[in-house]
């Protein structure tokens, strides 16, 4: 987990009187089981257990070591918090990590970890039987799994899910995505997701527009159903998508980027109400690199009003903001490297976390994806 040196600059420091919750899910966007004890899987995080048909977390009364399971001590005396993952809070003793067990009260510290740790995956393969394409059905919509050439399941690999254009599907998203297709020829598994059904055919929701539907907890759900049935490494899974495809991507950015480790969008912004309403909130710095076209009549390059979706209007920021805003947003200094990662790209490379930020701009460009080769060889660096 913790393998790189203690590079923490600690700001602040203060008492938190009450005891910590017994559920480690609520973190991970799940609810704590309250119906049932029986323990249906068990991976790194915790228990789980299955209530109303939806994953929960099992409690955690017995006060067991949960590091244990990824190698580290708990805690004997120290209950300092240095560090917050989605496994659980960390303490160093002995000039070495060990985990908080929950129920205790304790001191917490307010961190700054400078860079971003990329860390090896510690993911056991055996069990894990799905080795060939699938379709799945996630809370009864339909996800396409493909698999690279010559995967065997022995070794974890990086997952890439690619969200398809509004009025589109899964199945006619497979065979477009130029990204998509760099990931498989690169090993990674890809997954086409189906969006729910809204007044403009199949499409995303992504704030005000364009479906009712949870779209995050679709893709939490799918995440947690693949990585335990496939050979699939939980901290290198990334979000891509084309037009509408693009803002869920960038959407994801937002709600998702506790279990996504970066994103590489096109053809969409951030809606200006979303992030003029405070609900794009990281989970921590998020790398991101979008791609946008100058003469896209569909998603203009400088932004606006639409209502092509009845009833459900939004606004785009445009591209140079929607760069501007995930560079505020990932406490980026400077100015942006310019042709970076290529031509007429622009790239924040001073982040908070190690995060990058970029805007490759399609001079003359219409609604288009970008470069899938640039986009993936972007994402692929990134680990949570």
């Amino acid at each position: 987990m913790k393998n790189f040196g203690l590079l923490l600059s600690l700001i602040a420091t203060g008492f938190a009187g009450k005891s910590l919750a017994d559920c480690f899910s609520t973190r991970l966007g799940y609810p704590c089981c309250t119906k049932t004890t029986a323990v249906v899987y068990h991976d790194n995080d915790g228990d789980w257990g299955v209530e109303d048909n939806h994953w929960c977390g099992l409690s955690n009364q017995s006060g067991n070591c949960w590091a244990n399971n990824l190698g580290y001590p708990c805690c004997s005396s120290n209950t300092q918090v240095i560090y917050t993952d989605n496994n659980g809070q960390w303490g160093v003793e002995n000039n070495n990590w060990c985990g908080i067990v929950n129920g205790g009260s304790v001191q917490t510290t307010t961190t700054i970890v400078t860079p971003q740790p990329t860390q090896p995956a510690s993911v056991d393969c055996s069990g894990k039987s799905l080795r060939s394409n699938t379709d799945l059905n996630i809370n009864g919509r339909k996800v396409l799994v493909r698999f690279p050439n010559g995967y065997k399941g022995d070794k974890p690999v990086p997952l890439l899910i690619n969200y398809h254009p509004i009025s589109g599907s899964a199945a006619a998203w497979e065979y477009g995505s130029q990204t998509a297709r760099a990931a498989l020829n690169d090993g990674a598994v890809v997954a086409y997701m189906d969006g729910a059904v809204g007044p403009g055919g199949q499409a995303w929701n992504v704030g005000p527009c364009c479906t009712d539907a949870d779209d995050v907890q679709y893709t939490r759900d799918f995440i947690k159903e693949i990585t335990s049935k496939a050979c699939v490494d939980p901290k290198r899974i990334y979000a891509a998508g084309f037009s509408m495809g693009g803002g869920m991507s960038n959407y994801a950015g937002c709600k998702l980027a506790d279990v996504i480790a970066a994103a590489a969008p096109s053809a969409f912004d951030l809606s200006k109400e979303v992030v003029q309403s405070g609900q794009c909130t990281p989970a921590r710095p998020f790398p991101i690199l979008n791609f946008r076209g100058t003469s896209d009549f569909v998603v203009p390059y400088s932004g606006g009003y639409s209502n092509a979706v009845a009833g459900k209007p939004l606004t785009f920021l445009g591209a140079q903001n929607n760069f501007k805003e995930w560079a505020k947003m990932n406490g980026c200094s400077g100015s942006p490297k310019s042709n970076t990662p290529s031509n007429n790209c622009e790239m924040y490379e001073n982040c908070n976390g190690g995060a990058k930020v970029g805007l490759c701009t399609i001079n003359g460009g219409g609604h288009d994806e970008g470069s899938g080769s640039i986009g993936w060889n972007f994402l692929k660096q990134f680990s949570l």
